[in-house]
């Protein structure tokens, strides 16, 4: 039985390396599209359309699980977010309302760590993986998206310094409280990345 009732796919902004961006929406897409078919009831993608981009995450998305043949009825496309902290935030609250005891959060190997934290504080019912952890579910298609949207060697070291900046933000306001600290964070994403 598959393990996952509702699917979330996390936002990647484009503006600093667009193609490889784009080949890591899909692999999550991808992930997606193959548990969806495995069982899961529901796929969203929350993320705005960001500074500097001509379309939403959300949209993009929803036309790569559309090339994918994800059922339109299990997609739940919202242009609403701006980082991941607010993505948990109301990732948690979509998982929540639809009755979802145990979602799958999508994104990149490199953010898991500090997805998977944000999630847990925001009380969500959900485990956050990269994509190949849907690998055995995929099919022929998915997994070559999948395998093409892996992070090479100097995608993940410019990561890991991003993830290394934010985990020291993440630092410096642990002493807050959460709802403080989600607000402070969502501004920050506002500020930083806009809604164009």
């Amino acid at each position: 039985m598959f393990p996952f009732d509702g699917v979330l796919i996390l936002g990647k902004e484009l503006r600093a390396d667009p193609v490889r961006a784009r080949a890591e929406l899909r692999a999550r897409a991808a992930a997606a599209a193959a548990a969806a078919r495995a069982g899961a009831g529901v796929v969203a993608t929350l993320e705005a359309r960001l500074r500097g981009q001509d379309r939403s995450g959300s949209d993009l998305v929803s036309d790569m699980l559309a090339e994918l043949d994800v059922p339109p009825e299990k997609l739940v496309a919202r242009s609403q977010t701006r980082s991941t902290r607010e993505e948990a935030a109301l990732g948690a609250a979509f998982f929540l309302e639809r009755g979802c005891r145990r979602g799958l959060v999508l994104t990149a190997s490199y953010h898991v760590p500090r997805a998977r934290r944000l999630f847990a504080e925001a009380g969500a019912p959900a485990e956050v993986h990269a994509p190949d952890a849907m690998w055995r579910w995929a099919n022929e298609r998915e997994r070559t998206w999948i395998a093409a949207g892996r992070p090479g060697g100097a995608a993940l070291a410019r990561e890991a310094r991003i993830e290394q900046a934010l985990r020291s933000l993440e630092a410096v306001l642990r002493p807050l409280p959460v709802a403080t600290r989600t607000m402070l964070e969502v501004a920050a994403g506002v500020l930083w990345r806009g809604s164009a």
